[in-house]
């Protein structure tokens, strides 16, 4: 019998993630695990790094690089390419697909003297259009996870290979991840997984078993530091596979080389079994869950789960707007920065760059870890994309005002855009009128960075669960960890928007509400602002202006509202001007919310006048005024926000939290801090004008 076994390891941090975790991950991790593999030449490996992680050892920790390349050079590990900066190849350009796995064949060529065979790709999305995308770049396999091939009505049995894909005649071979393994590295004894491959070799007399999934399982995910290193999982593992001499270790490149694929292959767009879940809407995930576990119990899941897909990755985006419409804007840029290649400006190399680290996949989504509810991983997508956006602006003469009026996001609806030297905003009539975006080029800060509360299928066991209760004690897989609540109080936030937390947005109240009960969802509201307006918009020589009105009846009421936001060609900031009528009695008021990141600690909070410091931070829930002026800062990035009112008003101000689920439990997370500005409306016509300047 021959028994084949491929190791591959993905070893990955997202654009944006900290240093610490970084420093975490590779003293916990990747060095340890590299240094152990070094150990035992004749143990074949394959390993894939992703760029970011790339850029932050070569900085931090260059000599990791260069046991690596002692690897290669000995015949003992195959590096594995893909995307540089890990994008979803199914939602960019065709350009930066390109692109990126140029720059990682370029950097694994020069840096590690290997020019990778394979590619990883990102979260095992795969496209169909992928053979033809990456042609041309040497590259002959990429690995993906067996249920891709059983939804393309393969049997088990035939899943022990590999096979060739293609598109217009472009081939590529296609290796399947072979599922126990995954659940079994590193939890089970590695005597199991020398019994699982000899039962299915002595059955199938070939058979190629490859594993391929985070390296982070090796002692950065929970629990397993102690088993695989203080324990010696991972010494006993390699030892214990070594011992066997029917079991042999290779490449995925030299199996291709020794051993014929097994046919030919078409797969359909998809992911892994897990991300088919966690992409659905919330409803619709927990009637898949609760089919699932009842195919479970009746014990014939093998014959129901090929045939049992959820949604697509490319679902994320119309799960969270916020992430779509991040999507979109580098896909205008991506396409913008292609023109003026083709008019043959050869600078872009810098722009180009902080557009790919834009592209990271992590921050446009959520599963088992924080993904898109982890602000500073958005905001380092907002980061690059403005730095690139700016680097645009100013190859492009960087002096005018420039307005982008279209359907950006693909929704049905069009969106404005205003570019000026300074800033980009974003403005969505069909949304309550509410700005979106208001992006500094100096800097690369999204101040508008906020995501909405919405439901989540897990919230359904965070209310069932006891939060004093603690974890398991033994090694688990992440996806068989016991559920436990980080902290308490915890369920008292599970509170969800009606709609997308855009700023500037104006609802109406018949009497003044308490900055806790707007922060509960407890508060009664006549009108909430989130009907669409109409737009015009417009240019002077030293602004835009983008003027919004509608008209609504409602309870015997007709109820006119217009207001213009004007964006001044040198200065970083929106005027709102707002002209109302036949709200007279009512409470109107206007909320902007902003990130600014960090809720509780001294260098970022308010400045209100009458609060105390110790007050003011920007987790504080609290009513100020009638005030004309206050303030908010973020000592960490020497920014500061002035807002003036034009007419007194009484200020609320309430932090946004939702709730995730993290590879370590439930947990809290920041999504900005809200200041609703109320002014009572006496008369049948009611004007006044909010400023927001950062200075």
């Amino acid at each position: 019998m021959a028994c084949n076994f491929i190791l591959c390891l993905h070893n990955h941090q997202p654009v944006g993630n900290v240093d610490h975790v970084l420093e975490r991950g590779y003293t916990d991790s990747y060095n340890k695990t590299i240094d152990i593999l070094m150990n035992y030449p004749e143990f074949k490996f394959s390993v894939h790094h992703s760029g970011p992680l790339l850029e932050w050892i070569e900085r931090h920790h260059p000599d990791y690089l260069d046991k690596l390349r002692v690897m290669v050079d000995r015949g003992q590990l195959e590096i594995v390419g893909g995307g540089f900066y890990e994008p979803i190849f199914s939602i960019i350009t065709e350009s930066d697909i390109r692109g990126q796995l140029s720059m990682m064949q370029d950097y694994c060529r020069t840096k590690l003297g290997a020019t990778p065979r394979g590619f990883w790709t990102a979260e095992r999305v795969w496209d169909p259009e992928i053979p033809r995308l990456v042609r041309g770049f040497g590259l002959e396999y990429t690995i993906l996870d067996n249920n891709h091939f059983q939804y393309a009505g393969l049997e088990e049995d035939d899943l022990y290979g590999y096979y060739i894909t293609e598109r217009l005649d472009h081939r590529l071979c296609v290796f399947p991840i072979d599922k126990l393994l995954r659940y079994y590295l590193p939890y089970h004894e590695p005597d199991d997984t020398v019994s699982y491959f000899r039962t299915k070799t002595e059955k199938l007399g070939e058979a190629l078993f490859v594993y391929g999934d985070d390296g982070e399982k090796f002692g950065m995910w929970p629990g397993t530091y102690d088993w695989v290193f203080e324990r010696k999982w991972l010494v006993n593992f390699i030892e214990t596979i070594l011992k066997h001499d029917w079991i042999i270790t290779t490449h995925p490149s030299a199996y291709i080389e020794r051993i014929a694929p097994k046919g030919r292959i078409y797969i359909t767009q998809g992911s892994y079994f897990e991300l088919s879940e966690w992409s659905l809407p919330p409803a619709a995930a927990t009637r898949f869950n609760r089919l699932n576990r009842e195919v479970r119990s009746w014990g014939r899941e093998h014959e129901f789960f090929p045939f049992m897909k959820g949604g697509v990755w490319n679902n994320f985006l119309t799960k969270y707007p916020e992430s779509n419409a991040i999507n979109k804007r580098t896909v205008l840029l991506s396409r913008e920065i292609d023109a003026l290649a083709q008019a043959g400006d050869d600078s872009l190399g810098p722009i180009t760059r902080e557009l790919y680290r834009a592209e990271c996949n992590c921050a446009y989504w959520h599963g088992l870890f924080g993904g898109i509810y982890l602000g500073m991983l958005r905001d380092a997508l907002h980061h690059h994309l403005l730095l690139a956006e700016g680097m645009l602006v100013a190859a492009r003469g960087g002096t005018t005002i420039e307005i982008i009026e279209r359907d950006i996001w693909n929704e049905g609806s069009d969106q404005i855009l205003v570019r000026t030297p300074l800033q980009s905003t974003v403005i969505a009539p069909h949304h309550g009128g509410g700005v979106t975006e208001l992006g500094l080029y100096a800097g690369g800060i999204n101040l508008f960075n906020v995501v909405a509360r919405r439901p989540e299928t897990y919230h359904d066991i965070l209310r069932e669960l006891n939060e004093d209760d603690g974890g398991a004690d033994e090694v688990r897989s992440i996806h068989d960890q016991k559920p436990v609540a980080k902290e308490k109080g915890l369920k008292e936030l599970l509170v969800y928007d009606p709609g997308r937390r855009y700023s500037f947005r104006d609802s109406f109240f018949e009497s003044p509400p308490a900055a806790e009960d707007l922060m509960r969802r407890r508060a009664d509201c006549v009108e909430c602002g989130d009907l669409p307006y109409n737009a015009e918009a417009s240019t002077t020589a030293g602004a835009a202006s983008v003027t919004l009105s509608r008209y609504q009846v409602s309870g015997g009421r007709a109820l006119s509202v217009e207001k213009t936001l004007t964006i001044a060609r040198d200065a970083a900031g929106i005027v709102a001007r707002y002209a109302i009528t036949g709200a007279a009695g009512l409470i109107a008021a206007v909320t902007v919310d902003f990130n600014l990141l960090g809720d509780t600690d001294e260098y970022r909070g308010y400045e209100i006048p009458g609060v105390a410091p110790e007050d003011a931070r920007l987790c504080s829930i609290g009513q100020s005024g009638p005030l004309t002026s206050c303030a908010a800062f973020d000592e960490t990035r020497s920014l500061r926000i002035e807002f003036t009112s034009s007419r007194p008003a009484t200020l609320l101000r309430h932090p946004i939290y939702t709730v995730s689920q993290s590879e370590s439990g439930f947990e809290k997370n920041y999504q900005g801090s809200s200041l609703v500005f109320l002014f009572p409306v006496d008369d049948d016509r009611f004007e006044c004008t909010i400023e927001l300047r950062v200075c």
